[in-house]
């Protein structure tokens, strides 16, 4: 079992990916597989400086610890960067377009533009498909299209969350593979990335389900075995809206500096989605890697409770000052510096009487003034 988390560094990391790697890392170490770390840098032009280093100390809070990955001459690297891994993806777009699988599209900008506005936002139109040899504009740029298969009505792949998906061909868009610079789309190096990283499964957000046809075709036209998909529910608003990036509780940093757990967190995002199966609902993170199933995954939207969260943060706090104080007071010991407060037995005291009503870490600061 090889599993990976694959974010792109746009931004903050958002509360749907901690989900998705901490059930991408649940579940290979629940089989004794790898888990694998892999930036998705393809596109540029959306990169925030400093992405990268958050979503690998957002991992390292949490405990979520990645596998190296082993290249194909044996080099030996921390986390797969697609941005340094060109030649590879310009090796194997070649490789479709010499098997009549991809075809060079010369359409600009506005002809494109002009087709969406007559056909609507639709497929492309596959004109430069059927260029001849003297059509075909000797100095223009271009991008590189997959050539969806005629001759094949459905795409058909089993979810492990949603069962059998089937989509008809006709509606899936030739896709650009690779841009008129010479960089990869998504898809492409996706598909490429995942196949020579050896990924058995693939454990990833609901909005993938559209593009999943387009890279099991991917697939067949390479002649490579297609991974294992397993697609997770949306995160919804407590109104049933979706989560969105622009919610301040939306990011993993705002659950960090209100003073939650990385245990307590880890927790309540694993019950996103996931039924243990019994009423249990307070789990380590190594439980967790014991009982995660992805047959247990639900298929409906989950509601971001924030409240549970509180709960479940509250009986991390009391077990961890029950079972080791120490380890407690080095997180306390900020808050402890901000109040001029001795590390000392009288403290130690206070603490273990406020373990039952502490819901957050910050909470001990106005807890205290009653003591001290």
């Amino acid at each position: 079992v090889v599993t990976r988390f694959a974010p792109s560094p746009t931004g903050f990391m958002h509360l749907g990916a901690l989900r998705t790697s901490l059930f991408n890392y649940l579940f290979a170490r629940k089989n004794g597989g790898k888990f694998h770390l892999r930036i998705e840098d393809t596109d540029q032009k959306r990169l925030v400086p400093g992405s990268v280093e958050q979503i690998q100390n957002t991992l390292k809070w949490a405990s979520l610890n990645y596998d190296p990955i082993t290249l194909q001459d044996g080099t030996v690297i921390d986390h797969a960067v697609q941005s340094q891994r060109n030649e590879i993806y310009q090796y194997y777009v070649q490789q479709l377009l010499d098997n009549g699988y991809a075809y060079k599209c010369y359409c600009t900008e506005e002809r494109l533009e002009e087709v969406r506005s007559v056909r609507g936002p639709s497929k492309y139109d596959r004109h430069c498909l059927y260029l001849s040899e003297e059509e075909k504009p000797k100095e223009a740029s271009y991008t590189i299209r997959m050539k969806i298969p005629d001759n094949i009505q459905y795409t058909v792949f089993e979810d492990k969350v949603y069962g059998k998906i089937k989509i008809e061909n006709k509606i899936v868009d030739d896709q650009v593979l690779m841009k008129s610079d010479g960089t990869p789309t998504y898809h492409l190096a996706n598909v490429i990335d995942d196949h020579l990283m050896k990924v058995s499964h693939i454990i990833r957000g609901q909005e993938w389900i559209s593009s999943t046809p387009k890279h099991c075709i991917l697939y067949d036209m390479f002649g490579w075995e297609r991974p294992t998909f397993s697609h997770l529910p949306l995160l919804c608003n407590e109104d049933g809206s979706k989560l969105s990036k622009r919610q301040g509780h939306a990011s993993v940093d705002y659950y960090v500096n209100m003073g939650y757990l990385p245990e307590a967190l880890t927790n309540f995002v694993a019950l996103l989605g996931w039924h243990p199966g019994t009423n249990d609902e307070i789990f380590t993170l190594e439980e967790l890697v014991k009982n995660f199933d992805l047959e247990k995954i639900n298929k409906g939207n989950c509601k971001v409770d924030l409240l549970k969260l509180e709960w479940i943060n509250s009986q991390h706090i009391r077990t961890k000052i029950e079972k080791d104080m120490d380890q407690f007071l080095e997180i306390l010991r900020p808050h402890l510096q901000q109040k001029s407060i001795k590390e000392d037995e009288y403290l130690r005291k206070i603490v273990y009487i406020g373990r039952e009503r502490i819901k957050r870490v910050p909470d001990f600061v106005d807890f205290f003034d009653y003591f001290f």
